[in-house]
């Protein structure tokens, strides 16, 4: 797994890790966690592939902060399966919004910067910002 999506996987662990729950359903939402955190890698473990040719890959949009937006960006290669990405980005992203909804989830409001651009360094994908 790229350094990125380990980065982005132990931020998201740690966040959600460090949220209260209700005692009543603090069982169901430490499931709920790993079932969520399992989908995030299901998708996450499509994108370990080297980056050889920055042509050959784009960015989405992943994730949804309980204050709105996305949790961040990801990039992938087009040489995958690019169809079955997206669904499974787009029902981990449906989840985590039920996830937070369900269970009171807060997060900051700060808006993820959008990438313009992806490129290869050390055969790895990076986003490259403005």
């Amino acid at each position: 797994m790229n350094k990125y999506v380990l980065f982005l996987f132990a931020t998201f662990s740690l966040f959600y890790g460090c949220s209260l729950p209700d005692d009543d359903v603090e069982g169901n939402q430490e499931e709920d966690l790993a079932l969520l955190q399992d989908l995030f890698e299901e998708f996450a473990t499509m994108t370990n592939h080297p980056c050889t040719d920055a042509e050959e890959w784009e960015f989405v949009a992943y994730g949804s902060k309980a204050c709105g937006g996305p949790q961040g960006y990801i990039a992938y290669p087009t040489t995958i399966d690019v169809e079955i990405f997206l669904t499974l980005v787009e029902n981990y992203t449906t989840e985590e919004a039920i996830y937070n909804s369900n269970y009171g989830i807060v997060s900051t409001c700060e808006i993820p910067a959008e990438p313009v651009d992806v490129i290869c360094e050390n055969e790895e994908a990076v986003l490259v910002y403005e």
